[in-house]
């Protein structure tokens, strides 16, 4: 028999929700700072290898989010030219 998930009142569930809503914002930065050293390693020259070894990315993931840093950084760079 499925246990069934207890009941919360709205003041505890509005905690819980804050709760999250600031570790996923914290999560967000995080990644995002991840990902821009991710590109300034391939940049620099770092293997794919190394770079996955150290991040919890694979190979292709190291290529492809280095990739999407790069293009987001050129079009800011494109608009903020113009």
């Amino acid at each position: 028999m499925a246990a069934n998930t207890p009941t919360l009142e709205d003041a505890e569930k509005a905690r819980w929700l804050r709760k999250l809503d600031r570790a996923t914002a914290a999560h967000e930065k995080t990644r995002q700072r991840l990902d821009e050293l991710v590109a300034d390693a391939r940049q620099a020259g770092v293997p794919l290898t190394a770079i996955s070894e150290h991040t919890p990315y694979s190979r292709e993931w190291v290529r492809n989010i280095a990739a999407r840093v790069q293009a987001a950084r050129a079009t800011a760079d494109v608009e903020g030219s113009e």
